[in-house]
């Protein structure tokens, strides 16, 4: 374990994709529970600024590139996301959900077609508006069934959870150890506020924190597959993974089921299908020769 620590590029993994983002969501989830005491309503909006920090500190570390306008797409992550996650906080202090669901079909479909500009502008317009709107389509239908109301979001917490660990361990195989360490980073942040939030009687995850999880992880996932050359195969099992976890956390609500259990859940019956994408994309990694 210590030769292992010794080498740069473990500790710069471990560093700059879990311990770095862990504290700075930790220092914000706790300042904010704190400070907000007099204001709950708040509370969510300054956890998902945690989630959303979290992640930009891994980001900044590994990748280092905040350029404006963005030059490449891994450069358009932290402008979507913050962009996105302040457009979601502010409509979800919206009277009517109609608000809500705009603003995440809004972001879903403008995120989708920044993604894949470089590869849309190559294709005939009618085939460009058709894989753009494949993938905006998918993404919101994703993000609604996740978040489907203004309940407790930590069984949304705990799939996104799983979405993310499964991302970071399929992407490396894939050879995009970058994808691997933005999917870490997002665990982590997940992880962090979404334990320190069961460990506090009475809080919750609300809306805000999980549609930050969304956002980022579902941008992480068209870069996979267009950008870093999933399967179609993986990204069926890893979008079945994050459905089937949502099917499982509607089902305990509609049967009144709460505590621990039906936040665990959803994340563990969809780790199963995680680790299939997992297995797919190691026999992929294994047919190609085990190299980058």
């Amino acid at each position: 374990m210590w030769n292992l620590w010794q080498s740069s590029f473990v500790r710069s993994l471990i560093l700059d994709s879990a311990l770095f983002p862990a504290a700075v969501t930790l220092l914000i989830v706790v300042a904010a529970y704190y400070k907000t005491r007099k204001y709950p309503d708040w509370r969510s909006t300054f956890w998902a600024a945690a989630i959303l920090a979290g992640f930009l500190v891994g980001y900044a570390l590994t990748y280092r590139d905040f350029s404006f306008p963005p030059r490449t797409v891994l450069s358009w992550l932290p402008w979507l996301a913050l962009v996105g996650g302040i457009v979601v906080a502010i409509a979800d202090h919206r009277r009517y959900q109609c608000w809500r669901y705009g603003a995440r079909g809004l972001i879903a479909g403008a995120a989708a077609f920044v993604l894949l500009w470089p590869i849309l502008r190559q294709e005939t317009v009618l085939t460009a508006f058709f894989a753009w709107l494949t993938v905006a389509v998918l993404w919101s239908i994703l993000w609604f069934v996740l978040i489907p109301d203004q309940r407790d979001q930590k069984p949304a917490g705990t799939t996104l959870f799983v979405g993310a660990v499964g991302l970071a361990l399929v992407a490396p195989l894939l050879g995009s150890i970058l994808l691997a360490q933005f999917g870490a980073a997002l665990a982590v942040a997940l992880a962090v506020a979404l334990v320190f939030s069961l460990l506090m009687r009475g809080s919750r995850w609300d809306s805000p924190s999980a549609d930050v999880g969304v956002l980022i992880l579902g941008a992480l996932m068209v870069d996979l597959r267009f950008y870093a050359g999933a399967s179609m195969g993986v990204m069926v099992w890893l979008l079945v993974s994050l459905a089937a976890g949502a099917g499982v956390a509607r089902i305990l609500w509609h049967r009144g089921t709460s505590g621990q259990w039906a936040v665990l859940a959803p994340g563990l019956v969809s780790f199963p299908f995680m680790a299939v994408a997992g297995w797919m994309a190691l026999q992929i990694y294994l047919a190609s020769g085990g190299g980058y």
